[in-house]
């Protein structure tokens, strides 16, 4: 009988989230399709006169769909049609990646409207992210229109191989507009991790997840097959569910894949928001939400 432990990290690094992505992969593709999908970052970059990153877009291609993740113009650049820009070169990226869409998401004290004129179709939303707003999720699909004219601009530099530290530039600048917005007040963005060994010490599985603002998104969760069956996905959720109520989080937002765990979450109290389609192939990525709080 194979033997397991969950033990929580204080301190999750990218290293814990990519010990947990490897076998959800080695799982998953498979069941995704025939072709190969590795997960690649987008970052393009507004840079300031000092060569340090001000603002720009991160991305990640994972399957074929583009995620937006981080998109920041700084104030003294707006009106220079720089978000148009850098979503028309996202766009263009995607195509060339063979990508189906891009979906983002964006709070009702952000940015919606622009997203809709651009063709950004609203699929799902959750109320009181953080309290008094909404967090509103949007998708294009990119088979279903013509490629615009390409697009560029001098202060927008597409870096090759972005690393996470153009990524945490971007996102300090956007969380620090986010944060004004809102009056003000604390609102770290968190990691948190609980990994799944073996007799070994190696990582099997386990769960990863991400606090911001009053909510926890558990971005990957994995149980092997040979240790399904013994509660240990339901033990996983429940002790995210403590940790949000730790944080004093509202409640937990997720997605799974259809070739992946739909009927799991359901059976746990999580109530689907949104979908989509083609997602990879003939599958769909569904979004569940539970309120805790």
């Amino acid at each position: 009988m194979i033997t397991s432990r969950i033990t929580r990290i204080d301190q999750p690094t990218e290293g814990h989230r990519q010990a947990i992505l490897d076998p959800l992969d080695a799982f998953s593709d498979p069941r995704a399709g025939d072709r190969h999908w590795p997960e690649e970052k987008l970052c393009l970059a507004i840079r300031g006169p000092d060569g340090a990153v001000r603002g720009g877009l991160w991305g990640r291609f994972y399957y074929d769909w583009l995620f937006i993740e981080l998109i920041f113009i700084p104030s003294d650049l707006r009106g220079q049609d720089l978000g148009s820009v850098l979503l028309a070169m996202a766009e263009a990226r995607a195509r060339s990646w063979g990508a189906v869409g891009v979906w983002l998401d964006t709070f009702s004290f952000q940015a919606r409207g622009f997203y809709e004129k651009r063709g950004y179709v609203v699929f799902g939303e959750i109320a009181d992210y953080p309290v008094g707003h909404q967090r509103f999720f949007l998708q294009k699909r990119l088979d279903d229109t013509a490629p615009p004219p390409i697009a560029s601009h001098p202060l927008v530099e597409d870096i090759p191989n972005p690393s996470l530290h153009d990524r945490e530039a971007i996102g300090t600048a956007l969380n620090a507009f986010n944060d004004s917005q809102l009056g003000g007040g604390e609102w770290p963005e968190r990691r948190h991790a609980f990994v799944l060994t073996n007799e070994a010490e190696t990582v099997i599985g386990g769960l990863w997840a991400r606090s911001y603002y009053d909510w926890l998104y558990v971005g990957l969760l994995f149980v092997p097959d040979s240790l399904r069956g013994q509660g240990i996905g339901t033990q996983l959720l429940a002790l995210a569910e403590d940790e949000a109520r730790s944080i004093g989080a509202r409640g937990i937002w997720l997605d799974t894949f259809s070739f992946q765990a739909p009927d799991f979450y359901p059976r746990h109290g999580f109530v689907p928001f949104g979908r989509l389609e083609s997602y990879p192939n003939h599958h769909d990525r569904t979004f569940f939400t539970k309120t805790i709080g």
